[in-house]
């Protein structure tokens, strides 16, 4: 059975643009990986002056076996960003759109 998902990510407390942009390419890869690199945007923003990492679903994507997939998803995107940036702080947020009214 599939589900219906959504999430954003952020990736704060990076040392420059440089970092950000290094999360950002690292991400890239995860995102290819599982084949989701069309259906996620990533960038590089901006808070008062200080760069960090945003990312989300375009749209709701439709993950079969989401209970298996979710926890290997979240090791690999925590491994993509420490691999670049050990000190960042990483948040991801999970949406689920049939269940949310």
């Amino acid at each position: 059975m599939s589900v219906n998902i959504s999430f954003t990510l952020t990736v704060t407390a990076l040392a420059d643009e440089h970092q950000a942009r290094e999360v950002v390419r690292s991400l890239d890869e995860v995102m290819r990986d599982e084949r989701i690199q069309d259906q996620v945007q990533l960038g590089v923003a901006w808070d008062d002056g200080t760069p960090f990492v945003s990312g989300e679903t375009d749209f709701p994507l439709s993950i079969t076996g989401f209970a298996d997939w979710q926890p290997h998803f979240e090791s690999f995107v925590k491994f993509a960003v420490d691999e670049v940036a050990p000190a960042a702080t990483l948040t991801l947020d999970w949406g689920y759109p049939d269940l949310e009214g």
